[in-house]
């Protein structure tokens, strides 16, 4: 591996995100595996388990370095540190998110604001201040770790349904329908303005739309894509999911690694799914 290529995985500590960043260690096409995590202890201790591994390739680095996305000032420490080290990125999987359980008591508009602060807000800042870093890498790539819970039919209107999924719509607009959510959200009319709800879920279909207007916008630059990893048995899901999270974790490391990929593309199960 005579060329740099760098690749930064978003809350890698644990579940699907470390089992993203394992598999693109041993892919053979990294020099560098850099995981951005919310506590630098536990990063630091699965980046050592990961550069430890068997399957590591040998000319690939393992390292960790603090990210809490949502939290700008973290995001900008962050990017620094990558320009100032690596000058580049060449793949960044945005698997960072939160969910509330269904067993929390916090009400649903208490959700609302949380949520959206990391699965969307802090995962659109973050990546629009790593663009710059990403388009000086080779063959780049970006895939975010979306859910299939951000399916477009949650939306109740065809309105609604056709403004987040309008091939011409763009980051300001999809930043104010996600603001009007939330402000139908906390005024408790979010049901009666045809929006979902789940807060989740509403978070990763922005993700969703997002993705594709990257996609668009980056057309001559960036392959941007997202996926849904399936229903894994993480600590998000309490151990329910019924799919290891080894395996969902392939969903995002196939339009990572693979030639030519598409963009703007959806997966799920291991191939280009719809919306």
């Amino acid at each position: 591996m005579a060329t740099r290529r760098v690749a930064v995985v978003t809350g890698a500590n644990k579940g699907i995100g470390y089992h993203i960043a394992e598999s693109l260690a041993s892919s053979g096409i990294f020099t560098e595996v850099i995981l951005g995590c919310r506590s630098g202890e536990r990063g630091a201790v699965a980046a050592k388990q990961i550069a430890n591994a068997p399957n590591t390739s040998k000319g690939c680095t393992v390292t960790n370095h603090q990210l809490t996305i949502g939290d700008r000032s973290s995001h900008g420490n962050f990017v620094k540190f990558i320009g100032e080290t690596y000058g580049q990125c060449d793949v960044l999987i945005n698997n960072a998110g939160m969910a509330f359980k269904g067993s929390d008591p916090t009400p649903f508009q208490e959700q609302c604001k949380p949520t959206l602060a990391v699965n969307y807000w802090g995962t659109f800042d973050f990546t629009e201040e790593m663009l710059p870093l990403i388009r000086q890498g080779t063959d780049p790539r970006i895939v975010t770790v979306a859910s299939m819970a951000g399916r477009l039919s949650q939306l109740q209107t065809k309105e609604l349904q056709r403004r987040f999924s309008d091939p011409k719509l763009t980051k300001e607009e999809l930043s104010l329908l996600v603001k009007q959510f939330e402000e139908d959200v906390l005024s408790g009319r979010h049901g009666k303005m045809g929006w979902g709800n789940s807060n989740y879920g509403m978070s990763k279909l922005a993700v969703i739309a997002m993705t594709k207007v990257w996609a668009r916008e980056e057309m001559n630059n960036i392959a941007v894509n997202c996926c849904c990893p399936g229903y894994c048995d993480t600590d998000m899901t309490s151990h329910r999911g019924t799919r290891l999270a080894s395996e969902g974790a392939k969903n995002a490391v196939i339009p990572a690694v693979m030639e030519r990929p598409p963009t703007g593309e959806y997966y799920a199960d291991f191939r280009v799914a719809s919306w």
